[in-house]
């Protein structure tokens, strides 16, 4: 039975605060330890659970009815006949037109329309509709906008960044190229750095198409042109290596250590002959040595470059070399590392013997660059006029001159390389250590780029434009080489585009003829020593007055032009 105790409390003692006492512990309960109670004690299960918030969504598709197509055969004849009328019959259709043009509304009608179709035909008289605007007269070149575009890049494999020292396309079409990789920096080349070039193939970019061996790195390569399975390449430790990819990637031949460069091979050019295995190389050892690539345990012929002194003169090392057959089989052009251009004479059955030098105050001339002359190349059109780059600008040279006839201006970085346009006679391209490559069009304007345009991050060690003109190859120092496809106003000329250059060059080149003459004449009158230093000084006020005479009778002003008299207001 349950008990029931009801407990009262004083109002005034609720909510009254409690006292606490310290007081004796007391036992109230006590439970003796079990072993046996351990054995019931059961592991909470682990349960995970993966919450988000992200929404789901279903995909559904559903095809559309298909089209049925047919093929059906439509027959236009000949219509607006009566249905009496047979159209078939020409005897019928005659006398119903007959019939017709007695009709007194026929002839109502056809006045009517004609007041309509006479002004139309009024017009079509006077204006031509169809006429051909200037058939018969050719555009002359016009400016538009000029465009690169980057088709691919082909990068080294090699885990150590090397340069891509040069670049040579493959004879018989833009399928094939050739890069040679190597670092130049002074004992900046690594034991562990591999020496091998490559041969690439424009449509695979992944993997080269060829490895070149070689046990010191290739700083030149070039195709044979006669021969396209035969290369050429400069090593670095001054031999020649000859390749023949018909026997696999090492080489067929080497030249002979005592015979060969003792400096890297900087530039080797394929010679034209008949046999087509004659070549030429030069070195920092200042030689410039020719070879036959069936016997490359002796040279051909050696000329020592030197600065063309008659007391103990100096020897100049090579770094740029070229040869075109147009301008002459037996000419050469070097450039010298002390931004002297040499030319080279190789006669029949005599030594070759240096001509000229170009840009020497020592031989009669001036205007030589700060710096190696890393590039001499000379133009497709006008062979006698060719183009050298050494410090921070380009300059232009003509055979009979002895000075510098055109010079771009002073570029903040320096410049590396330059390379002609095969197809058009006023371009060529100039790269530079900032990772820009630039390109002058003369036939478009000769004061300012033309386009430039960012290829790499890196400095533009080397270029070479194929020979049909729209695919350009820039090097980097990284190893990567980036092929370019130039717009057609930088690949195709334009017309009479070959006599207009030809026509400016000459122009250049008699002003300074005349300004050499003015030099004569004036040191002449002060001073009758032609060899003081006297003798070179100039009366500026003749040579203005000489220089806008000549501008005046070619129609021309010296700010279109960059000259000392525009650089003189």
């Amino acid at each position: 039975m349950n008990e029931y105790e009801y407990i009262y409390m004083k109002k005034k003692d609720f909510g009254r605060y409690c006292n606490f006492d310290d007081v004796e512990p007391k036992i109230l309960g006590q439970i003796d330890r079990d072993p046996t109670k351990g054995d019931m004690f059961i592991e909470q299960t682990i349960l995970s659970v993966t919450l988000d918030n992200i929404p789901q969504f279903s995909e559904h598709s559903v095809n559309t009815a298909r089209v049925q197509t047919k093929s059906r055969v439509m027959l236009h004849v000949e219509g607006g006949w009566s249905k009496e009328i047979d159209y078939s019959e020409a005897q019928d259709t005659l006398k119903w037109r007959k019939r017709l043009e007695k009709d007194p509304m026929f002839v109502a009608s056809v006045r009517q329309l004609t007041k309509n179709t006479v002004p139309c035909l009024e017009q079509n008289n006077t204006i031509d509709l169809f006429e051909h605007y200037f058939h018969e007269e050719e555009p002359e070149h016009m400016p538009e906008n000029l465009t690169m575009k980057t088709v691919a890049l082909f990068k080294d494999p090699a885990d150590e960044k090397r340069s891509v020292t040069k670049i040579g396309w493959h004879p018989e079409g833009a399928s094939k190229l050739v890069g040679s990789y190597a670092n130049l920096r002074f004992q900046r080349m690594t034991d562990e750095m591999p020496m091998a070039s490559f041969v690439w193939d424009i449509n695979e970019r992944n993997v080269p198409l060829t490895e070149l061996r070689t046990t010191s790195p290739l700083i030149c390569c070039q195709y044979n042109k006669k021969n396209a399975d035969t290369l050429i390449g400069g090593c670095y430790n001054g031999l020649l290596n000859f390749y023949d990819l018909r026997k696999g990637p090492a080489p067929v031949g080497k030249s002979a250590v005592e015979a060969s460069h003792y400096d890297p091979v900087y530039d080797v050019v394929w010679l034209h002959s008949k046999t087509g295995t004659d070549c030429a190389s030069t070195s920092s050892d200042g030689r410039l040595l020719f070879w036959d690539t069936r016997n490359l345990s002796q040279t051909t012929d050696e000329c020592v470059l030197t600065d063309g002194a008659k007391d103990e003169p100096k020897t100049l090392g090579g770094v740029s070399l070229e040869w075109m057959q147009e301008a002459g089989p037996t000419k050469f052009l070097v450039g010298s590392e002390h931004g002297i251009i040499l030319s080279v004479t190789r006669r029949p059955k005599k030594e070759p013997e240096i001509n000229s030098w170009f840009g020497t105050e020592e031989r009669g001339g001036y205007g030589r660059h700060f710096g190696p002359v890393y590039a001499v190349k000379r133009n497709p059109f006008n062979p006698k006029f060719f183009l050298t780059v050494g410090d921070w600008c380009c300059k232009m040279w003509m055979e009979e001159l002895k000075g510098p006839m055109l010079q771009s201006p002073y570029y903040p970085s320096f410049l590396s390389t330059a390379s002609w346009s095969p197809t058009r006679p006023g371009v060529f391209f100039l790269c530079r250590h900032d990772g820009k490559m630039d390109v002058w069009d003369y036939f478009y304007r000769m004061n300012e780029v033309s386009l430039s345009q960012k290829i790499s991050e890196a400095a533009l060690s080397s270029v070479s434009v194929q020979s049909a003109g729209s695919l350009a190859a820039v090097g980097d120092a990284e190893g990567t080489i980036t092929l370019m496809h130039l717009c057609d106003s930088l690949s195709v000329m334009a017309a009479n585009e070959k006599n207009v250059l030809g026509s400016m060059f000459e122009r250049e080149f008699k002003r300074e003829k005349n300004l050499e003459a003015i030099k004569k004449l004036t040191s002449n009158k002060k001073d009758g020593d032609h060899g003081s230093k006297d003798s070179m000084a100039i009366d500026q006020s003749a040579y203005q007055a000489r220089e806008k005479s000549f501008f005046a009778d070619v129609g021309m002003t010296g700010d279109d032009l960059g000259t000392h008299l525009a650089l003189g207001k």
